[in-house]
C-alpha cells in the first residue's frame, strides 16, 4: 500500500479539521453546560472597568457577595452559595467540591483573584447603556446559570 495515500491532502485536512472541532467542543462545555441545564441564581454585581466605546459592548463584573482568594494557592477552589434576600452570596472558599447544591467551580492564580466564568459579558450596543447605568449605581444583579458541575455562565444583567 502506498504510503503517500495514507496521507493524502484530504485526511489531513480532515484531520485537522477534526482535531480543531475537539478543541473547540472541549473549550465551551463547561459554558454550554450551565446554560442549557443549569439553575438560575442572581448575584449582586457591579464594574471592574466601564463600557469603552472601542471595545464595544463588553462590561468586566465584580461580584461583591463572593470572597476573594487572598492567601489561597493556585487550582481549582470552590464557592458554596446561600440566599441573602433575594440575591446569592458566597460562603467562603473550598479545596473539596461541596455536597450541598448550589456552588461555583472557580480557579484562583495564588494572587487574590478568583476566575468562576462569570467575569465579562457582552452586550447589545443598545442595551449597553442601561446595564451600565445600573452597575455604575450598584443596582444591578448579575442572572447566572450554574450546572451541578458548578460551571457558571453569565445570563444577564438586570436591575435589583
Amino acid at each position: 500500500m502506498n504510503r503517500r495515500v495514507l496521507l493524502s491532502r484530504p485526511v489531513l485536512v480532515a484531520a485537522a479539521l477534526l482535531l480543531q472541532a475537539v478543541l473547540l467542543v472541549v473549550a465551551v462545555a463547561p459554558r454550554l453546560s450551565a446554560r442549557l441545564a443549569g439553575t438560575e441564581y442572581r448575584l449582586a454585581a457591579g464594574p471592574v472597568d466601564p463600557i469603552d466605546p472601542f471595545r464595544g459592548a463588553y462590561v468586566r463584573l465584580h461580584y461583591p457577595g463572593l470572597p476573594t482568594a487572598d492567601g489561597q494557592k493556585a487550582g481549582e477552589v470552590f464557592v458554596p452559595l446561600t440566599r441573602d434576600g433575594g440575591l446569592w452570596k458566597g460562603t467562603g472558599i473550598a479545596r473539596q467540591r461541596p455536597a450541598a447544591q448550589p456552588y461555583l467551580a472557580c480557579r484562583t492564580w495564588g494572587y487574590g483573584s478568583l476566575s468562576c466564568g462569570i467575569d465579562s459579558l457582552f452586550l447589545p450596543q443598545d442595551e449597553a447603556h442601561r446595564v451600565q447605568d445600573d452597575l455604575m449605581g450598584d443596582r444591578a444583579a448579575a442572572v447566572v446559570k450554574i450546572d451541578r458541575n458548578g460551571n457558571a455562565a453569565v445570563v444577564e444583567v438586570v436591575p435589583r
